[in-house]
């Protein structure tokens, strides 16, 4: 795995869930959970430091994820939106731990150039 990418993707799983959250008119925030924040501050759970956060940074991502062939988007979209770790996934799609690992590497790598060029 690539950290920096896998936690990119990570955020980039969280804001494709909020964004269509947002979509059909639900609260930004959630006061049962602590993640309420007055209206313009950040959430809690955020992710490290140096690590892309903005709204443009993760339109950015988007744009990487959407550079990838149309069966590494759905796996991209499993793993990081649907979410539930590595077992989970491996069950739902049906494909072993390794094989799993290693499009996801692959994943994060083509992100990752697709990034540096600016998608």
């Amino acid at each position: 795995m690539i950290e920096s990418i896998h936690a990119q993707l990570s955020a980039w799983g969280r804001w494709v869930i909020k964004s269509e959250v947002h979509k059909v008119g639900y609260p930004s925030h959630s006061a049962g959970f602590g993640d309420y924040q007055p209206i313009g501050s950040e959430y809690k759970s955020r992710p490290p430091s140096g690590i892309f956060t903005g709204g443009d940074a993760m339109t950015a991502i988007n744009s990487a994820v959407l550079t990838l062939c149309t069966e590494d988007r759905i796996l991209c979209a499993e793993y990081y939106v649907v979410g539930g770790g590595m077992t989970d996934v491996c069950a739902r799609i049906g494909m072993a731990k390794s094989t799993l690992f290693d499009r996801l590497h692959r994943i994060q790598d083509r992100v990752s150039m697709a990034l540096c060029e600016g998608a």
